[in-house]
């Protein structure tokens, strides 16, 4: 079967562009002029629920998904916010509100962490996922579909081919 029929399935490299937006249609993220995400489907490289929407597309289908929270990444979890000593960070880093940075949790292990709010003498963390909460819009428009590499495969991801094969007549979403 010639690459330009295959359809999105377990282990097949997909590269496409894509447009993020929250429930509000403020965009988040994009790969509008850049390269395309390249990735490996079905190996929890996107969210499960987004790549159970991709199965079965081929390249020009036109693809809109809307995940809600228990899909995605989550309701934020009040547990997961802290407040901490400034001075065990600061030491180690000037503070900004918004800079993420791993932090060991109660259990010694680690986590990414957000910096929220910075007060006299504490900060308050935030461990939920940024997009934890959001209803998230997927529009995404499919370049290319192929069969893995052996290399691929055996790593379990994608590698990205060169730039200048992605076809010049791919529009942009």
């Amino acid at each position: 079967m010639p690459d330009n029929d295959l359809t999105i399935d377990d282990h097949r490299v997909v590269s496409m562009h894509y447009q993020l937006t929250n429930g509000f249609g403020e965009i988040i993220d994009s790969s509008q002029g850049d390269l395309p995400l390249v990735y490996m489907h079905n190996t929890n490289a996107l969210l499960p629920s987004l790549e159970r929407e991709l199965t079965g597309k081929r390249s020009g289908d036109p693809i809109a998904v809307t995940i809600y929270p228990e899909d995605a990444y989550g309701y934020p979890d009040e547990s997961l916010i802290a407040e901490w000593p400034r001075a065990t960070i600061e030491e180690k880093q000037e503070l900004v509100v918004g800079m993420r940075f791993k932090a060991l949790d109660k259990e010694g292990e680690s986590k990414l962490v957000t910096l929220v709010e910075i007060r006299e003498d504490t900060v308050v963390l935030d461990a939920n996922h940024p997009l934890a909460g959001q209803v998230l819009t997927f529009t995404m428009a499919i370049v290319s579909i192929r069969e893995p590499t052996t290399r691929e495969l055996e790593q379990g991801f994608a590698v990205a081919t060169n730039p200048n094969s992605v076809p010049s007549s791919v529009q942009e979403i």
